[in-house]
């Protein structure tokens, strides 16, 4: 009901609601209900087939109340979490020897110390986001950090950086995925590859609109049959080199790379590529409020594992690719190699391990998939991306979040060809860039609380800080050129984006605030309704009848171009509608909406203390090819009424029922 016209009842009679006679609410209180899943069942035969084949599709609709049951044990969380820095050891060791290359095979023993250095990196990371989880148990992700102890625009950089980055992940981890199973099949897809990464990219955008639980559930066996696979290679490795019978790389064609110079830009590009190892360490922080109780406990734990499990990988499979002799090569992936060398040929055992790569790789843009969501919800709600990114579905999932990180993931994808080499030098500068925001913002906030034991908590923090800030300078100068330009551009235009969306947010809140010690009390002034009419019309009765339940004082106003019609339609409405006025005003310059707008802004100027509302009669468009046939007259008069003193403007929507 419209303000100015509080239902005609006096003022001190108080209004009591009857609880609804139906199977659709369950009455908790006076006046207040809770709906039931009927109620959100769709009443046409088209609505409740979609509905029955999306319940079979992601599961029956979940309420707020179960959500603690939703939540990730350790087990799942590891899987869900950590998959994109466990899955990174399939490339990592690779991304350095590719680099390396350029210098020949005779530098490849720099790749056990780049990648010590590197989970040294990790391990610094580790310890210091163990601090920030402590900090803050309901979720410490970089843009949270950031932001309440750095501002809003190191917040936003962190955000932005972090957005690039999941989406990246995903790209680089799909496209990984689809390379390891062209590598065990060569020659067979190499044609298909974008289209088999962007089948399984959709693929895991359904699984993950099934909700959080599920997608542990089912993303947990490839998890631990990966780190399995990869735990028995390195294994096996390490005690044929033992007994004298060290795996040997054969039947490989090295890849094609331009001739360099051994040089400190050269070893810093190795580096940054082997860093791709450290990438989804942030994600347990960003998750905290996923696990289940205690939340804190439970994440620092699995924070802990997963770091020891990618140190063992990463560092066992650089050993063995220099052991072996393995060298990138066009067509087969350096795990491939290793695992042929390891267990003698393409037998079970290498089967295995290239579907277990294939699926942990795919399936580690689940990672991307749980935060993305997530972090986006966090902006939402702070007003930085539109509000519909913090709405969760039927199933508790932030299902826009999920739906926009599946089609711009596919996007870069194409737009790269699938290739792992072209994405690979865009990855991870966003991420490093928000692990040092965060970090820093640890500092801050270590130092601003003087808790129990901060200056060892902000030494820590300090010390992750500077060391992701020399590995974000290093990927910058040594990535540049390379494409990293790009996220050095993409992060700003980011930024600047939600700062817009922020702005139009806070306008339109300003504009629609109300005082808080304003009291909307019953009506004290008469009230004129005003309802356009272009006919004697279905529509525009359900409008008048609409009218006269709100006020006495109801006049129709019709513009015309033609007098004599005019005269005609008011002799009908006169006789089809007894009772309310109809004024006509003439328009001899063939433009209706304007002369009507003066009319209605003369109606308030002349109304004194009382309030004019207008009733547009709307036809309600059945489709979206109606939606530009119909009302383009009543939105122009909206748009010029909306704002004016003491107008209020409701459209009356009409459609016959079929």
């Amino acid at each position: 009901m419209l303000p100015g016209k509080v239902g005609r009842r006096p003022a001190d009679r108080r209004v009591r609601v009857r609880p609804p006679v139906s199977p659709y609410f369950r009455t908790v209180g006076d006046g207040v209900y809770v709906a039931r899943p009927a109620a959100i069942e769709p009443t046409g035969s088209i609505g409740r087939t979609l509905a029955r084949a999306r319940r079979v599709a992601f599961g029956r609709p979940l309420s707020n109340a179960e959500e603690s049951s939703e939540r990730l044990s350790k087990v799942k969380a590891l899987a869900v979490f950590s998959s994109d820095n466990l899955s990174s050891v399939a490339y990592a060791t690779e991304a350095i020897l590719f680099t390396l290359l350029a210098v020949g095979t005779g530098a490849f023993w720099l790749t056990v110390p780049i990648s010590a250095l590197i989970v040294a990196v990790l391990g610094i990371i580790v310890v210091s986001y163990r601090q920030t989880i402590r900090a803050y148990p309901n979720g410490g992700g970089s843009y949270v950090v950031a932001r309440e102890n750095l501002g809003t625009g190191a917040g936003l950089i962190a955000a932005a950086a972090l957005l690039t980055d999941y989406v990246l992940t995903v790209s680089v981890s799909v496209a990984a995925g689809v390379a390891a199973i062209t590598s065990a099949f060569p020659g067979t897809l190499d044609g298909v590859r974008v289209e088999i990464a962007a089948v399984s990219i959709v693929l895991v955008m359904l699984i993950n609109l099934r909700g959080v639980r599920e997608s542990g559930t089912i993303f947990a066996i490839p998890t631990y049959v990966f780190v399995g696979s990869m735990l028995v290679l390195i294994t096996v490795g390490v005690l044929r080199t033992v007994v004298g019978a060290a795996p040997t790389v054969t039947d490989v064609v090295p890849a094609t790379v331009p001739t360099q110079t051994l040089g400190v830009l050269l070893l810093m590009r190795a580096f940054a590529d082997g860093c791709t190892a450290i990438t989804g360490v942030e994600a347990v922080s960003n998750g905290v409020p996923a696990f289940k109780r205690s939340e804190s406990w439970n994440a620092r734990v699995t924070l802990t594992v997963m770091a020891v499990l990618v140190g063992v990988m990463f560092l066992g499979t650089s050993w063995l690719a220099e052991v072996a002799g393995a060298v990138p090569a066009e067509r087969e992936t350096v795990l491939s190699q290793l695992g042929r060398a390891v267990f003698g040929g393409v037998g079970p055992a290498y089967l295995v391990l290239q579907l277990s790569t294939m699926g942990i790789l795919i399936l580690a843009a689940n990672t991307a998939f749980a935060d993305f969501p997530r972090l986006s919800s966090l902006l939402a709600r702070d007003g930085f991306m539109p509000h519909r990114f913090a709405f969760r579905g039927e199933r508790l999932a932030f299902s826009t979040g999920i739906v926009a990180l599946a089609m711009l993931s596919i996007a870069v994808l194409a737009a790269f060809g699938g290739r792992v080499e072209a994405l690979i030098p865009l990855y991870a500068v966003g991420v490093f860039t928000s692990i040092t925001l965060s970090q820093a913002g640890m500092v801050r906030h270590w130092w601003r609380s003087r808790e129990p034991g901060w200056r060892r908590s902000m030494t820590i923090n300090g010390v992750g800080a500077v060391a992701t800030a020399i590995v974000t300078m290093i990927f910058a100068i040594a990535k540049f050129a390379l494409g990293a330009w790009l996220i050095i551009i993409v992060i700003p235009i980011l930024v600047a984006a939600m700062i817009a969306v922020h702005r139009r947010y806070a306008r339109r809140g300003i504009e629609k605030a109300v005082r808080a010690e304003l009291v909307v009390g019953p009506p004290q002034r008469s009230q004129r309704v005003i309802v356009p009419v272009a006919d004697v019309s279905r529509d525009v009765v359900h409008a008048l009848t609409f009218a006269r339940t709100m006020s006495d004082d109801v006049t129709a106003v019709h513009v015309t171009e033609d007098a004599e019609r005019g005269k005609e339609l008011r002799a009908r409405f006169q006789r089809q509608v007894p009772g309310i006025p109809l004024v006509l005003v003439e328009s001899p310059y063939r433009e209706l909406v304007r002369p009507l707008v003066r009319y209605l802004r003369d109606a308030a100027d002349s109304a004194g203390d009382s309030v004019v509302i207008v009733l547009l009669p709307e036809y309600l468009p059945r489709n979206r090819i109606e939606q530009f046939l119909y009302n383009d007259n009543a939105r122009r008069i909206r748009e010029a009424i909306l704002g004016l003193p003491n107008v209020l403007v409701a459209e009356v929507p009409y459609r016959r029922a079929a």
